[in-house]
């Protein structure tokens, strides 16, 4: 079994797709609209903690949160390259 075997697993992967799913939506729509941020975090919150709690099968709270947080990595990271890195 190699370190990659350990490393990349499904909630590694789930992750990155919560993370960067959010921060491209935040880098696109952040620069001229202000409510991405708002949008993002909290549908994904609804998503999360409502619909996937009711319609995804052994979805369990500790599963939603760090899918949220995910959404709120990327919404950070997002956040960070609009504020810090000039294009």
């Amino acid at each position: 079994m190699s370190i990659l075997d350990k490393i990349v697993t499904p909630k590694f992967i789930t992750f990155q797709a919560h993370c960067w799913f959010a921060y491209t939506f935040v880098h696109t729509f952040q620069p001229h609209h202000w409510w991405a941020l708002y949008a993002m975090l909290g549908g994904a919150a609804v998503k999360e903690f409502y619909i996937d709690k009711h319609f995804e099968q052994s979805q369990s709270f500790n599963d939603n949160l760090v899918d949220w947080i995910g959404y709120a990595t990327g919404t950070g990271l997002a956040l960070c390259a609009l504020r810090y890195l000039a294009y």
